[in-house]
């Protein structure tokens, strides 16, 4: 992961945090999600939800 552009580990941080905060129901301050304890678990989920988005946009154009 240190090769990977800034922007992309950014980006996943940011969409595994979000995710987090509508998991906890909104009960958090979304900028509580963004602390460095929780970056490598942002950052995973973020790469997960990335990857199937990914996946599901490439099964969709090659089904029609």
């Amino acid at each position: 992961m240190a090769k990977e552009p800034f922007a992309a580990k950014l980006t996943s941080i940011w969409i595994g945090g979000f995710i987090f905060w509508v998991i906890k129901g909104f009960k958090v301050k979304i900028e509580e999600q963004y602390k460095e304890e929780f970056e490598n678990s942002n950052l995973w989920l973020g790469y997960i939800v990335t990857l199937l988005f990914v996946i599901f946009a490439i099964y969709f154009l090659v089904e029609k």
